[in-house]
């Protein structure tokens, strides 16, 4: 028995291969830009975390841009912090018939802009380097300028407990289909929020986020936007661009967080990508009972070294999503079943209750 347990946490270890074969970078070019940018941040209540984002901005070498913070309903000194570093800062107002929320923040704003290109930025995000706004911007006029370019930040890990995101950020980039063995021969599943970059004039055809507004996953949903008008999408892995934190506030927020993105999210995922995830974590299931059932047995050197091997390739996949403990080599088990705890509560929201909980707001799915 233990034997077949074994093959089945090989076959495991090898979807895990698959499905997060290579991560992609943007690609370093020369070019002069001569094109306007507008930053869109759109926030509510994020005095403690917008600062550093804002340092950042005031420290790149390219300069062609203007910053416009979206105040989405704070209570906090947020449009303070932001007017100290200089940013414009404005109240967000309802556009059309959206209501209130992130995607509505960001369509006031970019109908506030005056730039040729958009980007939208989290709050909690951090440029990484002083020459990262200019190697997205020369990466974006590689692709004419025209679509979406969006960036996935390097998760940075202070606190102990965020190392339970360390599943989690694995999931988001192998479920945007593109970072698996099959790359460019999948579509994609969408972009990512926290880092969306695109020109005026391809927002404007496609109404941008009012035309997404109907998912809690405006993300998702602008890009399908895009799609739909055959414009290009392209998903990069942020290392040594981008930086975020994610859900400082504690364990609740962590949760709620990842409850509000996973279910709907993993409906874009390719079916094939989406087998290569579910056999990673069964195998994970399978080398832990493989290792349980050979401890009297000749194959238990084989079972411990096989955990050994997954704990290994799985710390190899989180480092490229961010700085997670190498503890996790020995206790990813235990990440594994949180990751299950929490998604199958994503799903209960969603499809039963059908609604999530985001910084106070009840938000219906």
């Amino acid at each position: 028995m233990a034997a077949i347990l074994l093959l089945l946490a090989c076959v495991g270890l090898l979807c895990g291969i698959l499905m997060f074969w290579k991560t992609n970078e943007p690609p370093i070019t020369k070019q002069a830009i001569t094109h306007t940018l507008t930053i869109i941040i759109p926030a509510r209540n994020e005095a403690l975390r917008i600062e550093p984002l804002l340092q950042s901005l005031a420290m790149q070498t390219w300069r062609g841009f203007d910053v416009l913070v979206v105040d989405d309903g704070s209570i906090d000194d947020t449009a303070a912090v932001a007017m100290r570093y200089g940013a414009h800062v404005i109240t967000s107002e309802v556009v059309g018939t959206m209501t209130p929320g992130k995607a509505n923040a960001c369509a006031y704003g970019a109908k506030q802009a005056t730039g040729d290109w958009l980007l939208f930025l989290d709050a909690d995000v951090q440029l990484a380097s002083e020459h990262s706004l200019s190697r997205m911007m020369t990466s974006f006029y590689a692709q004419y300028g025209k679509g979406i370019l969006s960036v996935q930040p390097y998760h940075r890990i202070t606190k102990r407990y965020e190392n339970l995101s360390a599943v989690f950020n694995v999931i988001v980039l192998t479920g945007m289909n593109v970072f698996t063995v099959w790359q460019s021969r999948l579509s994609t599943a969408g972009s990512f929020g926290p880092c969306i970059l695109c020109d005026r004039q391809s927002y404007e055809q496609t109404g941008g986020h009012e035309a997404a507004e109907e998912s809690i996953m405006d993300d998702f949903a602008l890009s399908d936007v895009f799609i739909a008008k055959q414009l290009p999408v392209t998903n990069y892995v942020g290392r040594g661009i981008m930086n975020m934190r994610m859900y400082e506030e504690g364990i609740g927020q962590l949760v709620e967080g990842w409850t509000k993105n996973l279910a709907t999210a993993s409906q874009s995922t390719h079916r094939a990508v989406m087998a290569l995830i579910q056999g990673w974590i069964f195998g994970v299931i399978m080398v832990v009972a493989a290792l349980m059932l050979s401890i009297s047995s000749p194959l238990l050197i084989v079972s411990v070294s096989l955990y050994v091997a997954y704990g290994v390739h799985m710390y190899v996949l989180v480092r490229r999503a961010g700085n997670f403990h190498p503890i996790i080599i020995l206790t990813y088990p235990l990440y594994v079943l949180f990751f299950t705890s929490v998604f199958m509560y994503s799903l209960y929201r969603t499809h039963v209750l059908h609604s999530v909980m985001w910084r106070g707001r009840k938000i219906k799915v």
